[in-house]
């Protein structure tokens, strides 16, 4: 595999997609953990558990979103201009 073939962008566009599946997994774990008490016992403790869960997951799926983001614009934008001139 040389630098600059089509698989190895591909390869890179692989991991970048890796990284933010892996956060939004941990974000979505972490976030059901949270939101169980409410569904066995529904008070003002429980409740506000479900808010943060529901600000967890918002965050993890943004957060990875942004870190797609800017792994896209500084690695594969670089690439494409580096070896496709």
């Amino acid at each position: 595999m040389e630098l600059g073939s089509r698989i190895h962008k591909q390869l890179l566009l692989k991991g970048i997609l890796k990284v933010a599946f892996k956060t939004v997994t941990l974000g979505l774990i972490v976030g059901v953990l949270l939101i169980i008490p409410s569904i066995f016992r529904e008070n003002a403790f429980s409740i506000g558990l479900a808010y943060l869960g529901d600000a967890v997951i918002l965050g993890a799926l943004g957060y990875a979103f942004f870190i797609a983001f800017k792994k896209y614009q500084k690695i594969i934008k670089p690439f494409d201009e580096i070896y496709n001139k």
